[in-house]
C-alpha cells in the first residue's frame, strides 16, 4: 500500500470527468459559434466549410488540453485507457432502448474507440509518440465516419418534397456532410442528415480526441535518466 500515489489515482478517477468536461465544453464552444455566425455567414457558400473547420479546430484543442491535463494530473498506466472509457461504455449502454439504427451506432463506436486507444496506447508507452497520434486521429476519424454510416444505413431523406433513400455510394462521406451540413452538390437526400444524428457527427470525433490526448500522455514513457559515470 505505501507504493500508492494518490495523485496518480487522481488522474485515473478524473479521466471520465476530464472527457466529459471537454466534450460539454466543446459542444457549447461550437453551437455558441455556429449562433454568432449563422445570421451573418448563412447566404455565403464558404459557411459549411467555417462549421467543418470550427470543428476540427474544437477537436485539435480538445486533444491537447486533455494531453496537458494528463500530465498535470500525473495520470500512468492501462487503467486511464480503461478510465477514459467509462463514459462511452455509459453511452452505448444508454442507446440499447434506442432505434433507427443509433444503438448498433453507439456500440460501433465504442468497439472501435477502445480498439483505437489500444493501438495507440501500446505505441505510446514504446516511445512512438508521433505514431501514435497519427494512428490515433485517423482511428478517430474512421471511425466516428462507420458509426454514422451504421446509424444512416437504412436512412431516408429530402430531395425537394419527395422522400428518398441516402444514396448508399457516397456512405462513406456521411460524416462530412453532416459536419459540413452540405452536400457538396453530390447527393441532394443527405443535406440534413445532421439533424438526425443528434450532434453525435461532433460529439463522436471530441470525446475520442479528448481520450486519446489523456490516453497518450498516460502511457507515454518517461524520459531515462542518464546512467551515472562509474569512477
Amino acid at each position: 500500500m505505501a507504493d500508492i500515489n494518490p495523485r496518480r489515482i487522481a488522474g485515473i478517477v478524473l479521466a471520465p470527468v476530464v472527457c466529459v468536461a471537454l466534450l460539454v465544453t466543446g459542444v457549447i464552444a461550437l453551437l455558441f459559434g455556429y449562433g454568432l455566425t449563422g445570421d451573418m455567414t448563412m447566404d455565403h457558400a464558404d459557411v459549411d466549410f467555417v462549421y467543418l473547420l470550427g470543428t476540427v479546430l474544437v477537436c485539435a484543442l480538445a486533444a491537447v488540453a486533455a494531453y496537458r491535463i494528463a500530465g498535470l494530473l500525473w495520470a500512468r498506466g492501462w487503467w486511464a485507457l480503461v478510465a477514459v472509457l467509462v463514459p462511452a461504455v455509459v453511452f452505448a449502454i444508454l442507446q440499447l432502448d434506442e432505434r433507427f439504427g443509433k444503438w448498433e451506432s453507439g456500440l460501433v463506436w465504442l468497439a472501435g474507440l477502445a480498439a483505437v486507444l489500444a493501438v495507440a496506447s501500446v505505441l505510446a508507452r514504446r516511445g512512438l509518440l508521433r505514431a501514435a497520434w497519427i494512428v490515433g486521429v485517423l482511428g478517430v476519424i474512421v471511425v466516428a465516419d462507420v458509426a454514422v454510416l451504421v446509424q444512416l444505413w437504412s436512412s431516408s431523406g429530402m430531395d425537394g418534397e419527395e422522400v428518398v433513400m441516402l444514396d448508399r455510394a457516397y456512405a462513406p462521406l456521411w460524416l462530412l456532410f453532416a459536419l459540413a451540413d452540405y452536400d457538396f452538390g453530390l447527393d441532394p437526400a443527405s443535406w440534413h442528415i445532421g439533424d438526425s444524428l443528434d450532434l453525435r457527427e461532433v460529439g463522436y470525433p471530441l470525446f475520442s480526441m479528448s481520450a486519446l490526448g489523456y490516453v497518450v500522455r498516460a502511457m507515454r514513457g518517461e524520459p531515462k535518466l542518464p546512467a551515472a559515470e562509474v569512477v
